[in-house]
């Protein structure tokens, strides 16, 4: 086990096998290459991707699922040789939400996902070249729901 200063919660122990790695960090932050997912609130629909290193440095992030259901892209083959993705069943997919003063103006980045391999523990931001999903999509969570 090991400690860490969050953002959020203060001095939290984490377990180290549990540490994200992002081998080129994420983009705008490449020095940063160790996140941990930490809850946030009881429904478990939000998390905090907490950096290990840098104490101010934390995203909220949520399923892209349950913001638009039929949300769907391919990995390219350069992500799943370089998370060494072995099958669908191991991977993650989770977006950057960025909070507004209320939940329905709040938006989540749909056009970049984190890929997280959940059996080596390497993830990645992918840029998606698809217009179909914005950079700023709305966290309406009723509307999509239809």
């Amino acid at each position: 086990m090991m400690k860490i200063q969050t953002a959020y919660m203060g001095e939290m122990t984490i377990d180290p096998t549990m540490i994200l790695n992002f081998e080129h960090g994420i983009p705008g932050f490449e020095g940063e290459k160790q996140f941990i997912q930490l809850p946030l609130g009881e429904n478990g629909a939000f998390q905090i991707l907490q950096s290990v290193k840098t104490k101010d440095l934390a995203f909220i992030i949520t399923s892209p699922y349950i913001i638009k259901e039929n949300y769907d892209f391919e990995i390219d083959e350069a992500t799943v040789h370089a998370l060494d993705i072995r099958s669908e069943e191991e991977v993650a997919v989770f977006v950057i939400v960025t909070l507004k003063d209320t939940l329905a103006e709040s938006t989540a980045n749909l056009r970049a996902p984190l890929v997280v391999n959940t059996r080596n523990k390497k993830a990645k931001q992918v840029i998606l070249n698809d217009e179909a999903y914005a950079i700023r999509h709305k966290l309406d969570l009723q509307s999509e729901k239809g």
